[in-house]
């Protein structure tokens, strides 16, 4: 009884090996992959190092693996990859050569896993639309290279909910990742460079942006009308292309703006029409405006941030109302840390900066001449540290004496195009099958001999 037990378990495990064997198709060229694509006893595609030429449609669930040197070069004309299936993996491929108008990989499909994929010379590079659940990390992603065609977006989301966008690498794209009409969504760990906006979203919900890294673009993020953003723990370096910021918020409500350091933009941090939205230990240092509060951004908390070596710390429009202090702990200020008496947390005079010369030049730019003069420069600081009333559009009733500790986590890097691997429990299945075939095998011999 033991025997037969034995050799039907090692039997199926060998017939289950083999079938999942059998489920692997190679593929060398266009029409074999089309072939393949096609069959349904295909579930798993090895795609040999060589140039596979076309536009290709998947519509059924698949496992597309590139070796080393695997080019997918569509016709310039339409998507060069279609997913419209649920559940695709794509892994370890080169794509390039979309429309002009179109991308790289376009997917309808829900719950698409893109990865370790360099995309290249196409307008898109992944656009994801009407399906949600995708993952998509660790691409390399640009867009054409000719000055003369215009750019896309690296990743486009396009009511895709539910969808992680991880530690992908973008350069001169028109924006690196938008975000449009889709909730609970997630980037984070990704670099950009040279793009319009790094991040961009647009009537989005509950989207989390966080420790990526945004340089030499107009602006480092881009958020409009969209509620509950949470954005922490980014590096926005360097994003001074037509005047731009590292963060710029239009519209944006509820949202949370933490421990990123913004450094070196032209204006650090952009709130227009932004509204309820709490800042906090945020390093925003090294810009010519540090803060600027544009109209109607009311009712926002912004403490324990530190404003150092900026030409402008802060400026605002004359009636926002806005809170700079909670709790007896306000922003530090690098100008603003003579006074401790009492040697506390704080500096014992406000922090006021109505930036009187900035409204004046406003109304009249010929003022400008003036900027960063002696004379503009005593007229506020004489204002800050004045305790009798004045035209302040700003006031921090407690700002810090020394700087507001801030912590941020380091980028993560992850080797890309890195070689596909075999699903270990698939492997570890195969292993125990055959392990308890051999053990009772083994167990019924010694029984039948005693």
């Amino acid at each position: 009884m033991y025997k037969k037990i034995g050799w039907f378990l090692l039997f199926f495990s060998l017939i289950l090996a083999g079938k999942a064997s059998a489920q692997e198709f190679s593929a060398a060229s266009s029409e074999e992959l089309r072939e393949a694509l096609s069959d349904p006893n295909a579930l798993v595609i090895k795609l040999q190092s060589g140039i596979f030429e076309g536009n290709f449609l998947i519509e059924r669930k698949v496992h597309i693996i590139g070796a080393k040197g695997t080019r997918i070069i569509g016709s310039e004309d339409g998507h060069v990859l279609t997913i419209a299936a649920d559940d695709v993996i794509i892994e370890n491929l080169e794509v390039e050569g979309s429309g002009s108008q179109n991308a790289g990989i376009y997917v309808t499909g829900d719950r698409a896993y893109l990865h370790h994929i360099a995309l290249r010379n196409g307008f898109h590079g992944i656009y994801a639309r009407n399906s949600y659940g995708h993952r998509f990390e660790n691409n390399l992603i640009t867009s054409f290279q000719s000055k003369g065609r215009h750019k896309g977006f690296g990743i486009y989301l396009v009511e895709a909910p539910n969808t992680a966008v991880r530690n992908n690498y973008f350069y001169h794209m028109q924006d690196g990742v938008y975000v449009s009409y889709s909730d609970f969504c997630e980037v984070t760990g990704n670099t950009m460079s040279k793009a319009r906006y790094g991040v961009h979203t647009m009537d989005s919900r509950n989207v989390l942006i966080s420790d990526n890294r945004v340089t030499e673009s107009i602006n480092g993020l881009m958020i409009m009308q969209s509620y509950e953003v949470f954005i922490l723990d980014n590096y926005f370096y360097k994003n001074t292309e037509n005047e731009g910021a590292g963060i710029f918020m239009y519209d944006t409500f509820d949202s949370k703006i933490a421990s990123n350091i913004v450094r070196g933009n032209y204006r650090g941090m952009i709130l227009e029409n932004a509204q309820r939205n709490r800042l906090e230990f945020n390093q925003v240092l090294e810009n010519d405006t540090g803060l600027e509060m544009g109209k109607n951004s009311n009712g926002n908390t912004i403490y324990l941030n530190n404003f150092s070596e900026n030409t402008r710390q802060i400026i605002s429009e004359k009636d926002n109302r806005n809170l700079f202090s909670k709790d007896t702990y306000g922003n530090y200020f690098d100008d603003h840390h003579l006074l401790n008496l009492d040697h506390d947390h704080k500096v014992d005079f406000a922090y006021k900066s109505g930036d009187v010369f900035y409204q004046m030049a406003d109304k009249e730019p010929l003022l400008q001449i003036f900027y960063q003069s002696p004379a503009v420069e005593l007229w506020n600081m004489i204002e800050q540290y004045t305790p009798i009333p004045s035209d302040a559009f700003i006031i921090d009733e407690s700002p810090l004496a020394e700087a507001a500790p801030v912590k941020q986590k380091e980028l993560k890097s992850e080797k890309r195009n890195a070689s596909p691997r075999r699903d270990p429990s698939l492997i570890l299945f195969f292993f125990l099958i055959a392990l308890t075939s051999l053990l009772i095998l083994n167990y019924g011999r010694k029984h039948n001999e005693i």
